[in-house]
């Protein structure tokens, strides 16, 4: 790690990774540093159209076509059978609240397609064997890493390079630092940068771990129901499957190496003197299985924790906010500077647009005026995001305003593939670059909150969106919605 750098990147995870192998692929020097070591357990494994479109495009643009291969299940499999991974069709969702019967398909349930085939779906990444092989490819690429050392001063304050010291004592210098540490928002801790989260709606927390031998749902809710509705239009179980309780709600992703993401996402209360009893009670529903819950107790009863260290691990609240842009010399990647919630699967795709911009950026000799737009694109991303989720959250009392709440995202998300998959960069992904969609969703959170009964909120929402609706969400028979994405 001696001499002068032209990039250090903090954190070797996916997008750090990438973005390593990018620059020292174009003949950058570049210093990617983790305090942790690969193989390790990371959560955030569920990827989406958009996460796959944009992969895509950087292995296009950047000559690396194993890139291209993780974009699409089918590929994934056949060139890569060593990396865990799992099938994800789209989105299915159950609501356990009042029992597991629905009166009528729908009632407390839907699946949403997002992939038109098998082969062509997104995935779920099995992230310590993904991440670990990005990594391994950054440094063939040419990257100097060095795993297992803790950044533990950050000097930006010298003219010209910025210098990163270690808990040996050991520093080195680099024209520009990138912030890939997530969580751990390194760089923000060192200089005391002052969080922005107050000004997001959302406010959960999460209980989450790896377990093998979860049973298929799909398989019980159709034996329940003497039919197959939960293998339409898909298998639900090839999905980010959502189950709603009344602490929030259940993420199940289920791997091909038999491993199953598990977690529980619960609302925090106002009184935030509670909040660590939401944690610990969200802990203790997934130790005891799922024990009120009878069809999610029977699916989970005989599994057994394998990851992290055969424990549940729990983030007190997951959202996050910072300024992107530290210093011109230090910005951080999206999912540094922003964490909102897992809901509707954005964490990869975020990661990836930062990947895109960052290189774009740090391989150009002008950066006029990178800082602004590269701030305002992350922080209107964040924002619009903590709406919907918001929205999304607040709706969860009733299934079928839940439900429209979701098609709301889909339809941004749906819109922001179609552009992509045409040719076009949007400045803002998610639609976020739409006053016009910005301000639809404002108007359906309120809708969401308001006293008017469920049909008329629907309805509204519906026509409130129906600019933007060309894949005839609102209107699935039964909750069921066949391929709705661009591919």
């Amino acid at each position: 790690m001696e001499g002068r750098f032209d990039v250090a990147i903090i954190g070797s995870g996916f997008s750090g990774s990438i973005l390593a192998r990018i620059l020292a692929s174009r003949g950058r020097r570049v210093a990617l540093l983790d305090a942790a070591t690969h193989p390790r357990f990371a959560i955030g494994e569920s990827s989406t159209p958009i996460a796959d479109l944009l992969l895509r495009r950087l292995g296009q643009c950047y000559g690396f076509p194993d890139l291209e291969t993780l974009s699409a299940y089918g590929n994934w499999r056949q060139s890569f059978p060593e990396l865990a991974c799992g099938m994800k069709r789209g989105f299915s969702y159950f609501d356990h609240r009042t029992g597991s019967v629905e009166s009528y398909r729908g009632e407390r349930s839907m699946i949403v397609a997002a992939s038109p085939s098998d082969s062509k779906s997104d995935t779920h990444w099995y992230r310590s064997e993904v991440d670990a092989y990005l990594f391994g490819k950054a440094v063939e690429a040419g990257a100097v890493a060095q795993e297992g050392v803790a950044v533990t001063a950050l000097d930006l304050s010298a003219v010209g390079d910025a210098r990163i010291g270690f808990a040996s004592g050991d520093d080195i210098a680099a024209a520009m630092v990138v912030d890939a540490s997530g969580q751990a928002a390194v760089s923000a801790r060192l200089l005391g940068v002052a969080p922005l989260t107050a000004r997001l709606r959302t406010r959960t927390c999460a209980a989450f771990a790896h377990f093998r031998g979860v049973d298929s749902y799909a398989n019980l809710f159709n034996s329940i129901h003497g039919d197959q509705r939960a293998w339409d239009p898909f298998d639900a179980d090839a999905a980010a499957q959502h189950h709603l309780i009344d602490q929030g709600w259940v993420w199940m992703l289920r791997l091909n190496n038999g491993i199953t993401s598990v977690g529980i996402t619960s609302p925090i209360p106002a009184d935030t003197s509670t909040s660590r009893n939401t944690v610990d009670q969200a802990v203790q529903i997934l130790e005891n299985r799922f024990r009120g819950y009878p069809t999610l107790h029977q699916i989970m009863r005989d599994s057994e924790i394998v990851a992290p260290d055969s424990e549940i691990r729990s983030i007190g609240r997951v959202q996050r906010l910072y300024d992107p842009v530290i210093a011109e010399n230090c910005v951080m990647m999206p999912t540094t500077a922003v964490a909102i919630d897992p809901l509707h699967s954005t964490g990869i795709a975020h990661a990836l647009a930062g990947v895109g911009r960052l290189a774009d950026v740090l391989l150009t000799p002008e950066r006029g005026g990178f800082v602004h737009r590269y701030r305002e694109s992350i922080l209107a991303e964040a924002m619009h995001l903590d709406q919907m989720v918001a929205m999304g959250y607040r709706a969860m009392p009733s299934f079928r305003r839940f439900a429209a709440s979701c098609m709301v995202y889909f339809a941004a998300a749906i819109a922001c593939e179609e552009r992509i998959g045409g040719g076009e960069e949007p400045s803002k992904l998610w639609q976020a670059d739409d006053q016009r969609f910005v301000a639809a969703v404002g108007r359906c959170a309120e809708l969401v909150g308001s006293d008017a009964d469920d049909n008329e909120v629907v309805r509204r929402m519906r026509e409130l969106i129906q600019p933007w609706n060309t894949a005839g969400l609102f209107d699935g028979a039964g909750n069921r919605y066949a391929y709705t994405a661009t591919k």
